[in-house]
């Protein structure tokens, strides 16, 4: 199996935080382990992790022990829901996949990597409203700051005058913007209906 080519990328070592503590060191059940890490979508070079975490406790892992369980896990990790959900997530495509069940993996993904260009489209059009209500707010705020400057005691009259056209302004902006935040909206539902019809249709076809 694909596991086995990985023994000799285990010497290669990896950084990061100890992945087991004392207790889990002590009394580790490899084969478990490694069932786990293929369950996770991990790649078993992480046992070298594992042996990183474990030196100082004087523990070895059993490497075979470990392979034995991450070759048993990893036909529940390779699934076609497993691989829709990462792509669909925006996730590169998991190495660990490319052994026998590969391609129902791949197939789940191909079919996550549609949907996820919808949900990027979705992405943009709600970051759109969002920076449209932002700008609105703000321009919102202005108008009423100037509208009490303009009531305010001693203001010269150019500065009113000043003040006149700057509200005419923002009210025009206002008005504008209204109706591009009203068609935004719009255009997020729909956005939004077809994701859900879309992935409805995908799923169906895992």
């Amino acid at each position: 199996m694909k596991s086995r080519s990985v023994i000799l990328m285990l010497t290669l070592g990896l950084s990061g935080c100890a992945t087991l503590d004392r207790e889990s060191c002590l009394s580790a059940d490899w084969q478990l382990i490694g069932f786990n890490d293929a369950v996770a979508g991990r790649e078993a070079r992480r046992l070298e992790q594992h042996r990183d975490a474990c030196k100082e406790y004087g523990v070895v892992p059993q490497i075979d022990q470990y392979l034995l369980g991450y070759d048993r896990g990893i036909p529940r990790y390779c699934t076609a829901i497993n691989g829709y959900t990462a792509a669909r997530d925006g996730k590169t495509l998991n190495p660990v996949c490319n052994g026998d069940p590969g391609p129902v993996f791949m197939r789940g993904f191909e079919l996550g990597s549609v949907a996820y260009k919808q949900v990027v489209l979705l992405s943009d059009a709600e970051r759109r409203l969002s920076a449209l209500r932002t700008d609105q707010r703000a321009d919102v705020r202005d108008l009423n700051d100037k509208r009490q400057l303009l009531v305010a005691d001693g203001v010269a009259s150019a500065t009113r005058s000043f003040l006149l056209h700057e509200l005419e302004e923002l009210q025009h902006n206002i008005r504008l913007r209204t109706h591009q935040i009203t068609q935004q909206q719009q255009t997020v539902q729909i956005e939004r209906r077809y994701l859900m019809d879309l992935e409805a249709d995908l799923r169906r076809q895992l």
